[in-house]
């Protein structure tokens, strides 16, 4: 497992080995296949943009449809492999110290562009792009906080806490102002249900949040002279024209939407951004609308956008189980996704497959728990086995 977790870490291009060999274990019956909300929907949304992408006479598209086929194998694996607690935490400790090495990797490559007078180069790590990488490591930082709940000495305790101050530092030099305030949206998610609050802890945390954002805020305006308010409006103004033209395409072909590519495709002939130093009106070219929900209906139009809402309402009647129930787990599933949706405001993190990877990994995991998937302890008392 270890070494298919390093691939997935490592690059958005070796990520896809992993889903290849699950695709393996299904063609080969070596996983159980469950008719539940996750693999319908995604199975669907598979099936219709190949579709779009067929209609639209687009092979990009179509063949691009298939990394939704390889999310699917993948949640399959997932659910089949996350059936104990012991796993979950396991895969959770091996991604965060793997990220560390990305983050030092992160660390190097900023010195490095220092020394070759490019100081205002935005790492990118192993994520290949900033953006992604801020998501990435936002994530990781939520994913301690879980840890340090389940540690078991005091130096587990001073590891994890040297982790993400290297981690926050990785996230501060991407410089992502959508990750950061995503980010910021999940630890309060965090918190605020989390069932173990004390002051001590509320006071820490409201302290890490106090520094990071002062350091974002010295970061960002040392290196590009434009502070984090700046740079909101810099992002929502080059992102209006962005929308305008991607609301345009939906509204050509709001059923079938132009395929997961057509974006990339057609977008020139509709999207249009203002570059802030040149005020003129250039075209851009883009992979996707920068807007989560503008990204499905632009790609698969209503019909997409409907079965990637079944699959979420579904999950969140899974997460108001494990609230009830006061799972461990439910504060760092419930922020996940909240950073998901904060995010995707600005941009759309399914697209990098390492975070889709996450996402599917996340929610395969909260199907199983809320669902009495998992596999418990059994204890042998008077030859009868009694669950634990």
């Amino acid at each position: 497992m270890i070494y298919y977790i390093i691939m997935v870490v490592f690059s958005p291009y070796t990520a896809i080995i992993p889903a290849v060999y699950s695709v393996n274990l299904l063609l080969k019956r070596k996983v159980k296949v469950e008719r539940n909300y996750w693999n319908i929907g995604l199975f669907s949304l598979f099936l219709y943009s190949m579709f779009s992408g067929l209609i639209n006479k687009s092979l990009l598209s179509f063949l691009a449809s298939f990394g939704l086929f390889l999310y699917f194998t993948v949640c399959i694996f997932a659910q089949n492999y996350f059936t104990k607690m012991s796993r979950i935490n396991m895969v959770l400790k091996i991604v965060t110290y793997l990220s560390v090495i990305a983050a030092i990797g992160g660390v190097i490559e900023k010195i490095t562009f220092i020394l070759l007078n490019r100081p205002e180069h935005r790492i990118f790590s192993s994520f290949g792009n900033p953006n992604m990488t801020g998501a990435w490591f936002a994530n990781i930082i939520l994913i301690i906080f879980y840890l340090q709940g389940t540690k078991k000495s005091s130096s587990e305790t001073l590891t994890y806490n040297l982790v993400i101050i290297l981690i926050s530092v990785a996230l501060l030099l991407t410089e992502s102002t959508g990750a950061f305030i995503a980010l910021i949206g999940g630890i309060f998610i965090y918190y605020i249900t989390s069932r173990n609050k004390n002051k001590k802890e509320i006071i820490a945390v409201c302290t890490i949040v106090g520094i990071l954002s002062l350091l974002f805020v010295f970061v960002q305006n040392k290196i590009t002279k434009i502070t984090p308010i700046g740079e909101i409006v810099i992002s929502f103004n080059s992102r209006i024209g962005i929308w305008e033209g991607s609301t345009k395409m939906f509204f050509k072909k709001p059923i079938l939407g132009w395929g997961l590519l057509g974006t990339f495709e057609r977008g020139s002939n509709f999207i249009f951004s203002y570059d802030p130093s040149l005020h003129n009106k250039i075209i851009s070219f883009l992979i996707h609308p920068h807007n989560l929900w503008l990204t499905f209906l632009v790609s698969t139009g209503v019909i997409g956008l409907g079965i990637y809402l079944y699959i979420k309402f579904n999950l969140y009647k899974d997460m108001t189980k494990l609230y009830k129930e006061k799972n461990q787990l439910f504060p760092l599933l419930a922020a996940t996704n909240a950073m998901i949706i904060i995010q995707g405001i600005v941009d759309c993190t399914l697209y990098a497959p390492q975070l889709g990877i996450m996402f599917v990994c996340m929610g395969a995991i909260t199907y199983n728990i809320s669902n009495d998937k998992m596999v418990r302890k059994r204890k042998l008392i008077k030859n009868k086995d009694i669950a634990v």
